[in-house]
């Protein structure tokens, strides 16, 4: 074998060593990685069983929470068919609730619609307020809350101030009629006495007559501010005023411009024509009386954001600040003659029409508004 050949084989024998070498260095880090991501691959199943158990822990106390609230709860699909519910709620609802639409479940479980989210009767006898939310999956979410007790309490604070409004009532009428009753009774009874004369007794029948016609007037007022007057048929605002003003118009004195304007000419309202008239007659004959120069009185008919307004203004001496939250109070006057229960018999049949009345403003003069449900467009 020659040099050249034995220099060869020498030369690839180092290039092999060195070649082997490499290769056990190389797997001495393979394997030193390989024991380092095994290490990693164990701490992180380690770690993720923690994490799977802390999520039961967590899933554990928020599934005992729900069940141990005293609201109902109830999850919907997104077909709105409940998936979940708490005891609570199969309490207010009854069975079957899982796999049932929600709406055939309030059908069965509430008196009457149950479309309203407040205040939903229950066949049982409770009432439930009934609050929902979306869920960000899909569906929602509805919650339960037993008002029974709230509402009953509510019932009876409302029939205990009716009944303070019954008593109050009774009490000013029966002092209204006090006064008319006893000049009666004192006429009636100087009918009676001897030596009376033909003129004497005409006199005091007259005076006994006038007694109890103010009395009759009493009770129709008190009747019209407990019914209000009730709407029957559409009636035109204009046609409403021009009859106001043909009851106005005879007692208007001297110094008084009465004006009728409408700004919207088929302007009409569902109402008990007569009420109405009366209601408008009352506000306009308060500004009569209550002036004692020249008066401008002004009603206006007109349209604002589709409903009927009746305005009531003139340039009196208007109503003083002190007394302007009390003036709709029945029996509340200021007037040394008055009864208190014109404004009141007002506000009484405009919330019968289902409208609202207010003093918009005061001194100098005084507006009324009223205002009603519109029944058509102009």
């Amino acid at each position: 074998m020659s040099a050249t050949t034995l220099e060869s084989l020498d030369t690839k024998r180092h290039e092999l060593q060195a070649a082997f070498l490499a290769f056990g260095s190389v797997s001495e880090q393979l394997s030193g990685a390989f024991d380092a991501l095994r290490d990693q691959v164990a701490q992180l199943r380690e770690e993720l069983h923690e994490a799977n158990a802390g999520k039961e822990h967590l899933a554990a106390r928020l599934s005992a929470l729900v069940e141990g609230l005293p609201g109902g709860v109830v999850v919907l699909d997104a077909q709105g068919v409940v998936v979940e519910a708490n005891p609570a709620a199969s309490q207010l609802l009854g069975q079957p609730l899982l796999g049932q639409p929600f709406t055939d479940v309030l059908a069965r479980a509430a008196v009457g619609p149950a479309a309203a989210a407040e205040h939903t009767e229950l066949r049982s006898g409770r009432f439930v307020n009934l609050s929902r939310r979306e869920l960000g999956m899909g569906g929602e979410v509805v919650l339960l809350t037993d008002i029974t007790e709230s509402h009953l309490m509510q019932v009876f604070l409302t029939r205990q101030q009716r009944l303070l409004t019954m008593g109050e009532l009774a009490a000013g009428l029966a002092h209204q009629i006090r006064t008319p009753l006893a000049t009666a009774l004192l006429y009636a009874s100087q009918m009676t006495l001897p030596g009376r004369t033909l003129e004497d007794l005409n006199r005091c029948g007259e005076r006994t007559v006038g007694s109890l016609k103010q009395l009759d007037r009493l009770v129709n007022d008190m009747l019209a501010f407990t019914h209000g007057g009730a709407a029957r048929e559409v009636v035109s605002v204009s046609a409403l005023l021009e009859q106001v003003a043909q009851w106005l118009r005879p007692a208007l004195r001297r110094g008084v411009r009465l004006t009728i304007r409408t700004q919207a000419p088929n302007l009409t309202v569902r109402a008990n024509a007569p009420s109405l008239v009366s209601a408008v007659l009352n506000l306009a004959t308060n500004a009569l009386q209550a002036a004692r120069t020249d008066l401008d009185l002004e009603l206006l008919a007109r349209r604002v954001e589709g409903r009927a307004q009746i305005v009531v203004s003139d340039n009196g001496p208007g109503i003083p600040a002190h007394v302007r939250e009390r003036i709709f109070e029945p029996f509340f006057t200021t007037r040394a003659h008055g009864n208190g229960i014109g404004l009141s018999i007002v506000k009484s049949v405009i919330e019968a029409h289902h409208g609202s009345v207010r003093l918009a403003a005061s001194g100098p003069g005084a507006t009324f508004v009223i205002d009603l449900p519109a029944e058509e467009t102009a």
